[in-house]
């Protein structure tokens, strides 16, 4: 009995050992990340067994399970996945990028640091994170997404650059700019292809930029290019984008009969009832078939033309209108096509690793007249010559091709001012077919503008950068850095014969911008015990060309002959030589103990041309210190928190943007005197002037919780510039009207704050997440005494009654900048008696409607009294009279809260990308708008839609229901002034939250492909700049200068792309 018992056991056990390795089968798949690139070096082992294995440079993997066993895949820098076998014999797996991961590399001025060891302020943004947004520049993809960085565009021409404030710069009249290297290189971002970007890194406080010294006051943007891979064979990827781009916003006018019915009754009620009358005005039923003007009578027996409307005479029962009705905005912008085309190849050996692109972009523009193309080649080369001797070679090349509009002011806020009456083409005469102008030639259409002007711009750059690193022991090396950069740009204007101007003007100009850099320097790196430290020390030569030539003549006899030599009146010549060399020292050291005590002090020397003898160098030190307090065994029982780390930095940096002679003092060639000609002095020179430096304090803090699955990292910041570069007003005796000083100082101080978090992490399905926020506020601490209150400079000064002056606006001591004044509406004037009370105002030409005439007051005048419909402003000093002295502040010009916040959801092959961007807290005075309100050009001007809010009392509606004061003829002598002073009537909020990207991708990886050699192809639907929220009407919110969000002028409207994006990898 007992011997079957065994043979019934040994069977049992035998037909369970059958069954289990009938169970176990080979899985295989491919481990890629999210944009579908292939993931090398993935371990993959079944989880809690010794069994493991490792992806192929492909990605691909083959590993034994049977159905119950999980595989686990980890990567470092990546988030671990974890999968049942189940039935399934092939696993293709898509690992997220780790949101925060202690050991990754951060770019640092010569050199790299983990995360965990960084001690001062710097933002990390990934190549991929770049490319989730369709645009032509990488600047554009960083809206939003750089906590302590504002980037805006104010000019949307195609090709044009945002412009980045890091902490709100550092300079009040200076150059704001941050400094920008590409793998070492000073230059911009205009040319480089975002495809092209493996990382961006921001560094932000002194203590990191201190290293940069001279040049670093507005922060550094360092930009990594992609580089091969060792062991890797040859990747091939080609990528095509193709867009259909649209206006996002506009101003929407009024339909030519709508206009003309109001327009004719306010004419007649105005001091100049003429203009409805006479010819040559937009609502004039005088005007003659050769006017331009389309709105006339009918005459008797004369039917409508073709192409023409007719209604009835709003202000002659009787008499029937002719019109055409022509929209100025569709004429002027029109549906555009974006396209982008990428090839590039990469791999490599043990000793060698490549990568070579090509890349082409063409935007068609939005606005007629302008376009841009641009063609990119980079090729990037490491090789190991031998075990102690490293060659790194880069090489890029850029060539640029835009068409413009030289003056968006006059062609785009002027010439859309055009009325719909006015036609398109004349019909008749010389210049019968061609296309009428604007008013006047300041205030060209744009269709009439793209019809006369050639301005034409083509741009080419080249970059070479070498690198020879010798290992010469163990931890120390030593690095010789040399590189050229040369920019190459010509331009050329030609204005054909037109109604304004029959002279021909042409001219061309040629700009070389050449830069040169030889840098050397040794790094050593050591680690005994657990205390840890690194020494760098070098030395950096920079030299700076700039050459400018212009050339321009007039009266060419012929539009086919754009060139100089084609018109014999010359009418310019000039060149332009600068040169200025810099020669730098810098060094840096690190120190920690356990990874948990973290020390960090930089400096840099920089000597300058720029400066005289004596002011040349300026000396930039930093320092950074952290605690790793989660490392701290009291720490360690919070098991929530991951990781803590505290950090600290102080440091100076310096700004040298000033002209390359105005230390020394310039001269300049003078007219003619008893028929020679004479050279004399133009700026005088101040031998004192030297660098702009700005001191910043950072605290701040890095935590990690839930495994790391919500990461923070918050800062804050003061910074204050000393030594401000700027213009003291001079007495009249010394025959110079300013002189450049560094009499000024400034602060700006705020917060940064960014947050990571991985909300869902499942098999199928991740769902993560991005806030980046900022706060930044700034004020003006001193200025050159100057005489007047707070050394204000500009702003307006108000003498007042008793002789005494107000004076506030501009720039001031103790204020911020960016404020502006105007006027404050205490309400709508609605009656006679109201009329007849109204305060006395300065600027009202006391014209009354209702009487049609000017009403005269108690003196005799009519200046200063209102009628029905007017505005009755605010009288801020209680001196019963409305002047200069009663303007309020009306807002600040630049924001104090922006951010973005993003949301990446990835479902088994599919992943949607979400992005949207923000700025709280600034005003924007509309101009644009209230040009239009004011009826400005002899009231031949299109008029917005807002004017349906304008109270009109002969309706008989509630002046409680109006939005503005009533709308008339020309401000400037009927409306007394009601929409043409600065008020807070086109004063609006200018938050905005934008609907920055949106883009949908599918990922398709198959074994068909893989039998035609194709990785992968990954299909992509995006839309870039979808909509604003915002109250601001008809314009960008993000309109605005260089320095702050200004004035709202019309510029080149904000863009809207939807594009069908094709990535096929080999």
């Amino acid at each position: 009995m007992k011997r079957i018992i065994h043979y019934l056991l040994f069977a049992g056990a035998l037909l369970f050992s059958v069954s289990v390795s009938a169970q176990t089968q080979e899985i295989t798949g491919k481990v890629t990340d999210v944009s579908g690139q292939p993931l090398q070096g993935v371990t993959v082992f079944l989880k809690g067994t010794s069994t493991y294995t490792v992806s192929n440079n492909d990605g691909t993997y083959s590993i034994s399970a049977n159905p119950s066993q999980i595989i686990t895949f980890t990567a470092i820098g990546f988030v671990t996945r974890e999968v049942t076998v189940a039935t399934q014999k092939v696993i293709d797996i898509i690992l997220e990028e780790e949101v925060f991961n202690v050991e990754e590399l951060l770019v640092i001025g010569y050199g790299s640091q983990t995360k965990r060891t960084v001690t001062s302020s710097i933002a990390k943004v990934s190549g991929d994170e770049i490319r989730n947004s369709t645009v032509t520049s990488a600047t554009d993809a960083l809206k939003g997404r750089v906590a302590g960085a504002r980037i805006f565009s104010s000019n949307n021409t195609p090709g044009a650059e945002p412009t980045i404030l890091i902490r709100g710069g550092s300079s009040i009249s200076g150059n704001n700019d941050p400094l920008i290297l590409v793998d070492g290189i000073e230059r911009d971002l205009s040319g480089i292809n975002p495809n092209d970007i493996e990382s961006m890194e921001v560094l932000k406080d002194a203590a990191s930029s201190a290293i940069y010294g001279s040049r670093a006051s507005n922060g550094v943007l360092l930009v990594t290019t992609k580089k091969g891979n060792n062991n890797s064979a040859p990747r091939i990827t080609f990528e095509a984008d193709v867009a259909v781009e649209s206006t996002e916003r506009n101003m929407e006018y009024l339909g030519s009969e709508e206009a003309i019915t109001l327009m004719r009754k306010r004419l007649i009620q105005g001091p100049h009832p003429n203009y409805a009358y006479a010819n040559n005005y937009a609502y004039s039923s005088g005007n003659l078939t050769s006017s331009k003007y389309s709105l006339r009578a009918l005459t008797s027996g004369e039917s409508v033309p073709d192409g023409y409307l007719s209604m009835d005479d709003p202000i002659n029962p009787g008499t029937t209108l002719i019109f055409q009705d022509n929209s100025w905005i569709n004429e002027s912008f029109r549906t555009a096509i974006w396209q982008n085309y990428y090839v590039g190849i990469d791999g490599g050996t043990e000793t060698i690793k490549y990568l070579a692109s090509v890349g082409y972009t063409n935007d068609g523009g939005v606005a007629v007249g302008t376009n841009f193309d641009r063609i990119s080649a980079r090729a990037n080369l490491d090789v190991k010559i031998s075990k102690k001797l490293t060659f790194k070679g880069g090489f890029d090349f850029n060539k640029m091709n835009t068409n413009y509009y030289a003056s968006q002011y006059q062609v785009i806020t002027r010439g859309l001012m055009t009325p719909t009456t006015q036609k398109l083409y004349y019909d008749e005469g010389q210049y019968a077919g061609t296309p009428t102008p604007g008013y006047n030639a300041s205030s060209p259409t744009p269709v009439f503008y793209a019809y006369y002007n050639d301005n034409a711009q083509k741009e080419s750059k080249v970059g070479v950068n070498g690198i020879l690193e010798y290992n010469i022991v163990e931890g120390l090396k030593a690095v010789a850095q040399v590189s050229l950069f040369n920019q190459y740009l010509t331009g050329d204007t030609f204005m054909r014969a037109n109604i304004f101007n029959g002279t021909r003007p042409s001219s061309s100009t040629l700009t070389n911008n050449e830069r040169q850099k030889v840098e050397v320097y040794a790094s050593y790196n050591k680690s005994v015990k657990e205390h840890s430290f690194s020494a760098l020390a070098g030395y950096s030569y920079q030299r700076y060309d700039y050459k400018y030539l212009r050339a321009a003549a007039s009266d060419a006899a012929s539009d086919k002959i754009p060139t100089l030599n084609a018109g014999p009146t010359k009418t310019d010549a000039t060149t332009i030589k600068n040169a200025e060399v810099m020669i730098g020292y810098f060094g840096r050291f690190t120190y920690d103990y356990k990874k948990k005590y973290l020390l960090m002090l930089t400096f840099r020397e920089d000597g300058s041309s720029k400066f005289v003898q004596g002011q040349q160098w300026g000396f930039f030190p930093g320092a950074s210190a952290g605690w790793v307090i989660s490392e701290e065994n009291f720490f360690k029982s919070l098991k929530a928190v991951n990781n803590l780390k505290i950090r600290a930095s102080y440091g100076q940096t310096g700004n040298n943007y000033v002209g390359y002679y105005d230390a020394l003092g310039r001269y300049a060639i003078s007219t003619m005197y008893q028929g020679e000609a004479s050279i004399v002095p133009s700026t005088m020179p101040n031998k004192g002037l030297t660098w702009e430096s700005s001191t910043q304090l950072d605290l701040g803090f890095d935590l990690g919780m839930f495994n790391n699955r919500v990461q923070v990292t918050a800062d804050y910041f003061n910074k204050v510039t000393d030594n401000l570069i700027t213009s003291k007003v001079l007495p009249n005796t010394s025959g110079f009207s300013s002189i450049l000083t560094n009499l000024g100082k400034v602060r700006f101080y705020g917060f940064d704050l960014e947050i990571n978090t991985r909300n869902v992490v499942r098999n199928d399905f991740s769902w993560s997440s991005k806030l980046v926020m900022s706060y930044v506020k700034n004020i003006v601490l001193e200025l050159p005494d100057n005489g007047r209150d707070k050394n204000r400079i500009g702003g307006y000064s108000v003498t007042m009654a008793d002789g005494s002056k107000l004076e506030f606006g501009g720039t001031a001591e103790g204020e911020p900048l960016g404020r502006f004044y105007g006027y404050m509406t205490d309400y709508i004037i609605a009656t006679q008696e109201q009329a007849d009370n109204a305060l006395y105002d300065s600027q009202s030409r006391g014209w009354d409607w209702t009487k049609k005439n000017y009403v005269t007051g108690k003196s005799g005048t009519s200046i200063g009294k209102k009628a029905i419909g007017d505005y009755e402003w605010k009288d801020l000093n209680g001196d019963g009279i409305i002047n200069g002295s009663d303007m309020y502040l009306l807002g600040n010009t630049i924001p104090t809260f922006t951010g973005g916040f993003g949301n990446t959801l990835t479902y088994k092959n599919f992943s949607l990308y979400i992005f949207m961007d923000w700025a709280v807290g600034h005003s924007i005075s509309n101009n644009l708008l209230q040009r239009q309100m004011c009826n400005f050009f002899a009231n031949n001007t299109s008029l917005p839609t807002e004017i349906r809010k304008a109270w009109d009392p002969e309706s008989g509606q509630d002046v409680s229901e109006a939005t503005y004061a009533r709308f008339g003829g020309n401000d400037s002598d009927d409306l007394n002034k009601n929409y043409r002073p600065a008020s807070n009537v086109f004063t609006t909020r200018g938050d905005y939250l934008c609907l920055r990207d949106v883009t949908l991708s599918y990922v398709l990886s198959n074994a068909a492909l893989k039998k035609a050699m194709i990785e992968n192809i990954t299909f992509t639907l995006s839309g870039n700049n979808l909509h604003y929220f915002t109250s601001v009407i008809g314009m960008s919110p993000e309109t605005g200068t260089s320095d702050a969000y200004s004035t709202g002028f019309y510029t080149y409207p904000p863009i809207r792309r939807i594009s069908f994006g094709l990535k096929v990898t080999f």
